[in-house]
């Protein structure tokens, strides 16, 4: 009996020693797991990887096509300067006309009579004043009558100038060589003074006029060579040149009027044809950077440049013209200066990046 119970005293106390050390021992194993996440945790994080570019000089210029309408380069609206009936009117639209050929005759009957009177007393007066002239020496007229005489011939001439301007208006004759382009009037019908009833193109030289931005009106002249598309005619191009732009710049579009001779005009241009007409600014050294490194907040336009250590750092630019695949750089940024030109999500100044084109930023 003494024995069973040491032999029970002895195993109740190894017992608990026994627990406590298995306990102590589960602990450490899970201290050092938690280290070993905690360190793993802890490891340092990937750079970002982005794509550089250089601010560089370039020679640039823009191309620019801008659509217009052909129209003739001169265009006559007939009046009649004589008031009557029409009774010649040969010409029909499309009609091709030569200079001094006869456009329209109004009844002359009236004015024909008023000039032929004219001419008769003109020719009478100057006969009547020729007879005093000749009695002049001879005393047998007076001063008076040879006055009277003179002024009368004077009288007369104007007229007969009168009357013959006035008939010459019932012949009507082309100015120029052109097509007819409005017929308004009919033989029969009786023109009130100064009805237009006819108007006259010249088709052997062509214009458009074309609206161009303020950015680009002041660069080019007069005498600027273009080249131009009709799209009636197909893909060919042909080249005419600037005519002249005018001074007023719109205040609501902020776009002038450039005008632009097509001359000579192709075989089958017309008045009205949708015409295309591409135009080159002059080359000139501009500061650029690829559009897509340029981002924009609230306080403007911005790039990351890259700084020692391959560290970034935000920098505010202000850009100029913007080209097709550049633009101009007008502050912020000097030759040489290397910016993130892809991979900028998430940027932000001081943070350091890994450059994966490297060669790039050497050369």
């Amino acid at each position: 009996m003494l024995l069973n119970d040491r032999a029970r005293t002895s195993y109740s106390f190894i017992n608990p020693m026994t627990g406590l050390f298995l306990i102590l021992l589960l602990s450490g194993l899970l201290v050092g797991c938690d280290d070993k996440a905690v360190v793993k945790k802890r490891s340092p994080a990937s750079l970002p990887a982005v794509e550089v570019a250089k601010a560089e000089l370039q020679s640039l210029n823009h191309r620019i096509t801008v659509t217009g309408t052909l129209e003739s380069k001169r265009t006559v609206r007939i009046y009649n300067q004589a008031q009557g009936m029409l009774m010649e009117l040969p010409f029909h639209e499309g009609d091709s006309i030569k200079q001094g050929e006869l456009l329209a005759r109004l009844d002359d009957t009236i004015i024909k009579a008023e000039y032929d009177k004219a001419e008769a007393t003109f020719k009478q007066s100057r006969l009547d004043y020729s007879r005093l002239e000749k009695l002049a020496p001879t005393n047998m007229t007076s001063k008076e009558l040879l006055t009277r005489g003179k002024t009368k011939v004077t009288l007369d001439q104007a007229e007969y100038n009168l009357q013959k301007k006035r008939l010459s208006y019932t012949r009507i004759q082309a100015p120029w060589e052109g097509v007819v382009s409005e017929r308004l009037a009919e033989p029969g019908d009786v023109l009130p003074m100064h009805t237009h009833f006819l108007s006259l193109i010249d088709t052997s030289s062509l214009i458009v006029k074309v609206a161009l931005s303020e950015l680009y009106l002041s660069k080019f002249k007069p005498g600027d060579p273009i080249s131009f598309m009709i799209d009636a005619l197909g893909r060919q191009n042909w080249t005419g040149n600037v005519l002249r732009i005018y001074p007023n710049v719109n205040s609501q579009t902020r776009k002038g009027i450039m005008e632009v001779n097509l001359s000579p005009a192709p075989q089958g241009a017309k008045p009205g044809q949708l015409t295309r007409i591409n135009l080159l600014t002059p080359k000139r050294q501009v500061l650029v950077i690829p559009l897509s490194a340029i981002r924009y907040d609230q306080q403007g336009a911005y790039v990351f440049i890259i700084k020692e250590d391959n560290k970034i750092k935000r920098r505010k630019i202000i850009t100029g013209e913007k080209f097709p695949l550049y633009m101009e750089i007008l502050e912020g940024l000097e030759v040489g200066d290397t910016i993130v030109e892809k991979g900028l999500f998430g940027l932000r100044s001081g943070k350091k990046v890994k450059i994966l084109n490297a060669a790039k930023k050497q050369q």
